[in-house]
């Protein structure tokens, strides 16, 4: 897929970056909200999505903030392959002519700028490198045939813990990795608009699938799947 180089020029408006790929998700906002409530939207929006999130406000004025609440100022505003308004905002849009006219403007930015393709990921989350300690820690299977290191969570039932990726699971690195398989309970990336799990899996993560006996990814896009009710 192509990567515009230009940021779009219809502020102010949010970015939402989506996994580690070129996927920028963006949401147009009222040009007369005060700074401070188009910052502290961004800051909730963050918050709720668990996804790195900046704020553009002018060529030259883009705050970044991170899901943990941390705020900086960025040069210029994020560009990459555009995604428009399919994340619901923590804060409804008013419908007026001037928002109208920008969100008409940034679809016509998003489609000059995906001329075609195709996803394949977003970045996957690799691990770290296996120590021998955990290799001898994790290696086999478990009494109930579960991979070592994962245990059933007494809420949600389902397996978290540490994996040891032997075959390549996930980025088809083949050289041993611990890698960390999240249980439902984990799930943090929300809706910003109904509070609902953008995804039935954390994002840009693992999960062992029990019935199938596999560590699997969820990649990040699969939060344009949601549909807030709101």
């Amino acid at each position: 897929m192509h990567e515009t180089t230009e940021p779009f020029d219809g502020y102010p408006y949010l970015v939402t970056r989506i996994g580690r790929s070129a996927l920028r998700h963006m949401a147009v906002l009222p040009a007369d909200w005060p700074r401070g409530r188009l910052l502290e939207l961004a800051r909730r929006q963050a918050e709720a999505n668990r996804l790195e999130t900046c704020l553009c406000l002018g060529p030259t004025d883009a705050v970044s903030f991170t899901p943990d609440g941390e705020t900086g100022q960025a040069v210029i505003a994020p560009t990459g392959i555009p995604v428009a308004e399919r994340l619901a905002l923590v804060e409804p849009v008013p419908p007026t002519e001037e928002v109208a006219a920008r969100r008409l403007a940034l679809r016509a930015y998003t489609e000059r700028s995906t001329p075609g393709g195709y996803l394949v990921g977003d970045g996957l989350e690799g691990g770290r490198p296996a120590a021998p300690a955990d290799i001898d820690r994790l290696s086999g299977l478990g009494a109930d045939g579960v991979p070592k290191g994962l245990t059933r969570c007494m809420d949600c039932r389902r397996f978290a813990g540490d994996y040891l990726a032997l075959d390549g699971e996930g980025d088809g690195d083949r050289t041993p990795r611990v890698i960390r398989v999240h249980c439902r309970c984990e799930n943090h990336n929300r809706c910003a608009g109904c509070g609902k799990t953008l995804a039935d899996r954390r994002l840009s993560a693992y999960h062992y699938e029990e019935a199938d006996r596999t560590v699997e990814y969820a990649p990040r896009y699969m939060a344009f799947g949601h549909r807030c009710p709101r």
